[in-house]
């Protein structure tokens, strides 16, 4: 009798049943232990890895691999289009100067101070500590939206969180993209003899390309979603136009991607025209589609976040981790600087200059609730094979696994002392 093994088993076709299998346990695991079921999928995918490594399960994991590139252009979009979609105007009113300094003018000073830090402190070579500084700025969406989904803050903390996160991956993808293009163009990638020390960059130069890339995608998305909003006024059928928002989203992340732009920037513009003026309009959608959408939504997210978690699992080297504790607790250390540093001052000169006011205990949050994830592993899996990639990776798979296991604890507590019954329902 010819043996079956378990990698003949688990082929392409298997694939999706067997993620579903995982979500459902999963689910059934958080509501019996109490324990958010994108953590337990985050475990489950780590011991996948794990048995992958040692060989105690003969699986072959490249059948669960999953392209970088889709995570960052189809499983991260439709959870910033959904988050963006349920915020409130009124709201994000409150925060949107705030919410766009952090996702913009923060992320570049957590780079800069981060690079610095990890170059002259850590002592890495300046591209890969750059490079790091990038893709580990950003906050990232899947995980922030899932969190504060779960945590009792009050709605606008929330809202400001949801934003910066929606609007913050845009910006660590065109900063990264352009210091790694930097580092190609010099040669700093292709160097048998190993990495170089440094690189030149124009300003100037980066900072338009910087600025047409993301509120080209804000164009996009706002395009896309305003033109939809006159075909919803021709439409009543509630699976044709929540067909309708799925194209809307489809369609602004892949012109904007092709047109050289940010299609996450896109996404979320999309997100918010889209809950905020067609959703909410008289006589645009009537109740039921709205409804019929809302819960469309809901479930492409709960799956993304799903993938996003198990994407995350899936991709973890924690031998390689183990093996590098000591630079990994320090560049971890270095990420949470980055993030105090380029937060505490944006946040108390909008308190003093404009009327978005933060109190102190806000300013923590937003400082401890800054995790990392999908999105920093996804952008490095994107380099091609090379000693500078090799680097990255221990340093970001490590970092996004303490940020998970150390951040995520320390914020649930510090919310549940910092904010009563009655200031998270203001």
């Amino acid at each position: 009798m010819a043996e079956i093994g378990l990698g003949s088993i688990l082929t392409t076709e298997y694939l999706v049943p067997i993620f579903l299998g995982t979500i459902f346990l999963a689910s059934l695991l958080a509501f019996k232990i109490k324990i958010p079921y994108t953590m337990i999928l985050l475990g489950i995918g780590i011991a996948i890895s794990v048995s992958h490594l040692t060989g105690v399960i003969p699986l072959n994991i490249g059948e669960f691999k999953v392209d970088p590139k889709l995570i960052l252009y189809f499983i991260v979009p439709p959870l910033i289009y959904e988050a963006m979609m349920r915020i409130d105007r009124e709201h994000f009113k409150a925060i949107r100067i705030s919410a766009l300094l952090l996702a913009t003018v923060g992320v570049v000073l957590a780079t800069i101070i981060g690079g610095l830090l990890l170059s002259y402190v850590a002592g890495l070579p300046t591209i890969v500590a750059f490079a790091f500084a990038a893709l580990i700025a950003p906050t990232d969406a899947a995980i922030v939206i899932e969190v504060f989904k779960r945590v009792r803050v009050p709605a606008t903390l929330s809202t400001l969180m949801e934003a910066e996160a929606s609007f913050n991956d845009a910006t660590g993808v065109i900063v990264f993209s352009s210091i790694v293009a930097i580092a190609v163009s010099q040669g700093a990638l292709l160097e048998s003899s190993g990495v170089q020390t440094h690189i030149n960059v124009n300003i100037i130069e980066q900072i338009i390309h910087f600025a047409i890339v993301f509120f080209g995608g804000i164009a996009v998305g706002l395009g896309f979603s305003a033109g939809a909003r006159i075909l919803h006024k021709l439409m009543d059928e509630p699976f044709s136009e929540t067909a309708l928002s799925l194209a809307v989203l489809l369609g602004s992340v892949v012109v904007a991607n092709s047109l050289g732009l940010s299609g996450l920037v896109a996404a979320a513009a999309a997100g918010l025209y889209f809950g905020n003026v067609t959703m909410k309009a008289k006589g645009i959608i009537s109740d039921k589609t709205r409804t019929y959408t809302s819960q469309f939504w809901e479930m492409t997210a709960f799956f993304a976040n799903s993938v996003a978690f198990l994407y995350l699992g899936l991709s973890m080297d924690v031998l390689r981790i183990g093996q590098n504790l000591p630079l990994i607790g320090m560049a971890f250390a270095v990420v949470l600087a980055a993030r105090a540093a380029s937060t505490y001052p944006i946040l108390a000169g909008m308190h003093k200059f404009t009327k978005e006011k933060y109190p102190t205990v806000w300013r923590h949050v937003v400082t401890i609730g800054g995790m990392r994830g999908a999105l920093s592993v996804a952008l490095v899996a994107t380099l091609p094979e090379s000693e500078f990639k090799e680097i990255l990776k221990t340093i970001t798979f490590g970092v996004v696994l303490s940020s998970l296991i150390i951040q995520y604890p320390v914020l649930s507590r510090y919310i549940k002392k910092a904010f009563s019954e009655t200031s998270v329902s203001q």
